[in-house]
């Protein structure tokens, strides 16, 4: 999701701010799923609409914080420390809504109608990876990340390797520990110089 470029979601009224733009999807996805529910498909369909676009309305401004206070440890800590929280939090905000967006992407016709209206805004999962890339680059001129990384490339495998994770324990519960597979995550993008 796009997490409001021009504010900082680290305060509480930016972290409205985010809300309000998901309430602001989520009224436009019910305008377009409102026609009368002829059957009980159609309207389990919206019940998946609906909690989806709720758990998105809660739990993104939380993890639009963590992606946004990230910008703020430039030059503090160790760069793999900083990305600790972010690793946590992709986790913890794909875990809490992956099984309500399964559900959503299993009816062509609402994931065409939430790719409109998330790209008619400028919304989607790739902000996270933005957010993190923008960060290693600042990093990178600090001389913290090798100047050979590619850090969009790193920010990608890092949300990306975090939501797997959590799909695999939606799916399999059976995962290595938090702790031990973020710690591989991270080393495993070869940050140092």
């Amino acid at each position: 999701m796009n997490f409001d470029a021009t504010s900082e979601p680290s305060s509480p009224s930016s972290a409205d701010s985010v809300r309000r733009q998901v309430v602001e999807v989520a009224a436009e996805m019910m305008r377009g799923t409102a026609a009368p529910a002829r059957g009980a498909s159609e309207s389990s369909d919206q019940s998946a609409m609906t909690l989806y676009l709720a758990l998105l309305t809660d739990r993104l401004p939380v993890y639009a914080r963590t992606m946004t206070e990230l910008a703020s440890r430039v030059g503090e800590a160790s760069v793999e420390a900083n990305l600790v929280p972010v690793a946590q939090a992709t986790i913890r905000f794909y875990c809490e809504i992956l099984a309500a967006k399964v559900s959503v992407f299993t009816k062509p016709d609402q994931l065409l109608q939430l790719r409109r209206v998330l790209t008619s805004r400028g919304m989607g999962p790739h902000a996270a990876d933005s957010r993190v890339a923008a960060y290693l680059d600042r990093e990178r001129e600090l001389g913290r990340v090798a100047a050979d990384v590619d850090c969009e490339a790193a920010a990608q495998l890092l949300i990306g390797t975090c939501v797997n994770y959590a799909f695999t324990k939606m799916l399999l519960d059976d995962v290595a520990p938090q702790e031990h597979f973020i710690d591989r995550a991270i080393r495993g993008l070869r940050l140092a110089p």
